[in-house]
């Protein structure tokens, strides 16, 4: 193969592998509140390995190369005001992007702030939520001072974060149900929607160095079914379902470009994920889940391993 080709080939894996580091993670305190006070804090990590990714028209392609991403990530809540106010945080706290036997970079992730404000306590809960990115991850990494442009390119599409102030308007609902003489079963449900307004609509061709504008804001939705058996020991563990996802308002020749800048807008995925989560001693607790997209536009063909610790007070 010639030096011509090879560096082409090089070019359209670190491309692809870009598209894999672009599922956002949302904060999800949810439509229950905490009193003024309380906290909540959960450290986990996840892990990503797939040598597969969805394109931009949303098929399943290969990607000619094993990508691997692991990240340990940060999430608290603490209640201000019963009811009026709970604020969130969350952050990956270092992020680690590899193509096998390409190159790496690692660093911190971008960050995320969030109000939430309870508009509806019974017999339903009703909250509304503001969050807030924050670019605290690097968009453009470099491979170094007078690395080759072969390693500054793979550099570049192995970014930390997204380099993009965001927001989103999000409605949470909830209901808990059962626990009852005739169904000792517990649950609770979740059914969230928002609206992410991207506030730098642009894509950049790695190639060309070309910058594109764009209108790339997106609907959020989560759907949560959470249930508890009643009996002794295992009443410490919650078996949780979910479905949830990103749907981008950016065409798909918008798309391959945004994948391929880093930049997240663009993305677009839906996504079913399982949990378990214990109840350890007093406030401390673990979990353990899976998530995987089954449809979706530059995001990683393959499940996302998380494993966490909670401590609540």
């Amino acid at each position: 193969m010639s030096p011509a080709m090879k560096l082409l080939q090089r070019t359209i894996f670190a491309v692809a592998v870009l598209i894999l580091s672009l599922l956002p993670q949302a904060a999800e305190a949810g439509p229950w509140t905490r009193d003024r006070g309380s906290a909540f804090i959960s450290l986990s990590y996840g892990r990503i390995a797939t040598s597969r990714l969805f394109g931009t028209d949303f098929s399943i392609q290969p990607l000619g190369a094993t990508y691997v991403q692991q990240a340990v990530q940060l999430y608290g809540e603490v209640g201000l005001v019963d009811r009026w106010l709970t604020a969130t945080f969350e952050s990956q706290i270092f992020r680690h992007n590899q193509l096998i036997d390409q190159g790496a970079t690692y660093g911190l992730g971008d960050m995320r702030l969030g109000f939430w404000s309870g508009l509806i306590t019974q017999p339903v809960r009703l909250t509304a939520a503001f969050l807030m990115g924050i670019p605290t991850g690097d968009s453009a990494p470099s491979a170094g001072q007078g690395a080759d442009p072969e390693a500054q390119l793979i550099a570049r599409s192995l970014p930390t974060g997204d380099g993009e102030a965001d927001f989103e308007l999000r409605a949470s609902f909830g209901y808990s149900f059962g626990h009852a003489r005739r169904w000792p079963l517990e649950h609770y449900l979740v059914l969230e929607a928002g609206y992410w307004f991207r506030t730098q609509g642009r894509s950049r061709d790695l190639q060309n160095n070309l910058i594109f504008l764009e209108f790339s804001d997106a609907f959020t939705y989560r759907a949560e079914l959470g249930t508890k058996l009643p009996w002794r020991f295992i009443n410490r563990f919650w078996f949780v379902i979910r479905m949830a996802g990103v749907e981008s308002f950016a065409s798909s020749i918008q798309a391959s470009y945004t994948c391929a800048a880093g930049l997240g807008n663009g993305v677009t995925y839906n996504a079913y994920g399982f949990e378990v989560a214990a109840r350890i001693y007093k406030g401390f607790g673990a979990n353990i889940g899976l998530d995987s997209a089954f449809r979706a536009r530059c995001v990683a063909a393959g499940s996302n391993l998380k494993a966490g610790l909670t401590v609540e007070f």
